[in-house]
């Protein structure tokens, strides 16, 4: 039973994904969701960018793009989404952002892919019959130069990565992703990592053994990107166990750069939602320097997330995406805490949509809550600035009950 309920924690695998509710900032008009897109050059800002190690489909299964297999090779390439029904010019599609009732149900679907190629970081020596070096150059140099493109396009010069949860295959987070990138504005360039996790709901911890072999592989990315691109810092938005995944490459970082590695990515801002990991462990990290790689590190928290009371059944341990229960820390760890100003620890629990379903897509259902994700990766302006309120001593951000004016008030004064 506990596994069933685990199926929660996923996302799903489905072709087609109705396009979630647009965040506050945009439909009460606080902030304009694309202030510098336009119709002449929003088919240029617009590619949605993806680097999986999953296995190409063959014919074997019903994939038709990659299966769900691990492939161990790192393949990027672009991908084109359509909406249905069509949305006839761009004014429609401002229309459809900035509103908080739409007229109808708008889906996402994939149209297709572009695979760019083979990366020259993936891990090759013990392979049989490895691709030759210079088509993994090629591709790397290629997939280099149209990331610089997208990023030459905007005047954001980050690059976001989106890391989905278990439980899907390759449409469902590139999906996603295309909702991420289409609510930043299409500011800077957008990823979707896509590690092979696997559409069944009894797969949980085969997708946990994968998504801890994968991390070298997002590790070796982050260090292509930094080395290989324009971009000013790489920022990553971890989902559920995808959650797991940026935390340990993140971790990695952190213990290399504590070790004086000449060479480590320039991480931006981590933001994890639905976190479905240890605290204990998060707490380790912290004590190794883990906010020593970053710019900023934000994890989402929730007293509503049925999937992570789940997991803590099945694990025996308080999850890092759950509500702290009053009296769970110390009074003297608590306030070290809130001390830490490259630690953000945000409760969703009272944002307007936040207990949708089962409480674990509040990134996507609530549009308070996706405001604030929004804002913060676009900004980078703290939570105090973002009309979030903190009891003094505490070390949680809470969302008021007036965090729309709030919210509004504090944009104003930007």
């Amino acid at each position: 039973m506990a596994l069933f309920g685990l199926t929660g924690c996923g996302e799903g695998s489905y072709d087609t994904i109705e396009l979630m509710p647009s965040p506050e900032i945009y439909t009460n008009a606080a902030l304009d969701p694309f202030p510098h897109v336009n119709s002449e050059n929003f088919n240029d800002q617009t590619k949605l960018f993806y680097v999986t190690d999953r296995m190409p489909a063959d014919g074997s299964s019903k994939a038709t793009r990659y299966n769900n297999a691990r492939g161990h090779l790192l393949r990027a390439g672009t991908v084109d989404i359509a909406m249905s029904p069509p949305v006839g010019n761009w004014g429609h599609i401002r229309r459809i952002t900035q509103s908080a009732d739409r007229d109808r149900k708008y889906m996402l679907e994939i149209s297709g892919t572009n695979e760019i190629g083979i990366l020259p970081v993936s891990a090759t020596a013990f392979q049989e019959d490895p691709p030759s070096k210079q088509s993994m150059d090629a591709a790397g140099r290629a997939f280099a130069q149209q990331i610089n493109r997208q990023l030459a396009s905007t005047p954001n010069k980050d690059i976001f990565i989106y890391i989905h949860g278990y439980n899907v295959d390759f449409e469902y987070p590139v999906l996603v992703s295309k909702e991420l990138q289409h609510f930043l504005g299409y500011q800077g360039a957008f990823i979707s990592y896509n590690w092979p996790a696997t559409p069944n709901r009894f797969a949980y911890f085969k997708d946990l053994e994968t998504a801890k072999t994968t991390r070298r592989n997002l590790r070796e990315l982050l260090q292509f990107l930094s080395d290989n691109t324009d971009a000013r810092q790489i920022n990553l938005i971890g989902y559920s166990m995808g959650s797991r995944l940026a935390f340990d490459v993140t971790y990695q970082i952190a213990l290399l750069k504590k070790g004086n590695s000449a060479r480590t990515p320039r991480l931006g801002q981590v933001v994890l939602m639905g976190s479905d990991m240890d605290r204990a462990y998060f707490g380790q990290a912290l004590a190794d320097g883990l906010l020593d790689a970053v710019k900023h590190f934000t994890v989402y928290m929730s007293g509503t997330d049925s999937a992570l009371n789940i997991s803590r059944i099945l694990f025996s341990r308080e999850r890092l995406g759950q509500l702290w229960e009053d009296g769970t820390l110390l009074p003297d760890l608590e306030r070290k805490l809130a001390q830490l100003d490259k630690l953000s620890l945000i409760d969703v629990t009272d944002a307007e949509g936040a207990d949708a379903g089962n409480g674990h897509w509040y990134f996507r259902s609530s549009p308070w809550a996706s405001s604030d994700v929004f804002v913060s990766l676009l900004s980078g302006l703290p939570p105090r600035a973002r009309g979030l309120v903190r009891p003094e001593g505490q070390a949680v951000w809470q969302f008021p009950a007036d965090y729309t004016q709030k919210l509004t008030h504090a944009l104003a004064q930007e």
